[in-house]
């Protein structure tokens, strides 16, 4: 692992972190088609390390336009993302998302690889469960508009 400001390797290593993501649709998610704009953010808090720094935070914004239904929403794709941490740096996460119902929630999955920055190398998974979409709600025309999870990311290097 690359500390903020210094070139130390320390190896092997994990990073887990709790949090939450909160999205939002507009116009709100219907079962049709359509194209809207879909924003959010991802706070990963708290951060535990089994280096230093042993405790730090982290956020992921994001924002798109692009054609989503309420039955889009659980095909697989990929996607990147850039992690920002308290200490300054950053991380460059890119993954594979899938997506599943569990019990009635929604646990969306993403796997891969700090490709860039802090982390580098390491492989990453995050895990973000909500409860599963109104699909009354998907069937009005105002639709969805927001949504929220909670998430576990983890982060493991050699």
């Amino acid at each position: 692992m690359q500390s903020a400001g210094a070139a130390e390797q320390v190896s092997p290593y994990q990073v887990v972190c709790g949090g939450s993501q909160t999205t939002t649709y507009d116009p709100g998610l219907t079962n049709t088609p359509q194209t809207l704009t879909r924003s959010g953010q991802n706070i990963h808090a708290p951060c535990l390390a089994t280096v230093s720094p042993f405790t730090f935070t982290g956020s992921t914004g994001f924002t798109s336009t692009t054609t989503l239904s309420c039955l889009s929403l659980t095909e697989a794709n990929t996607g990147v993302d850039l992690i920002s941490w308290s200490t300054g740096a950053t991380s460059t996460f890119s993954y594979n998302r899938t997506v599943s119902i569990v019990q009635g929630q929604t646990v969306v999955t993403l796997t891969g690889e700090i490709t860039s920055g802090w982390f580098q190398g390491a492989t990453a998974v995050e895990t973000i469960t909500s409860v599963a979409l109104d699909l009354g709600a998907c069937a009005t025309a105002e639709g969805i508009t927001s949504t929220y999870g909670v998430s576990e990311l983890t982060i493991s290097g050699s």
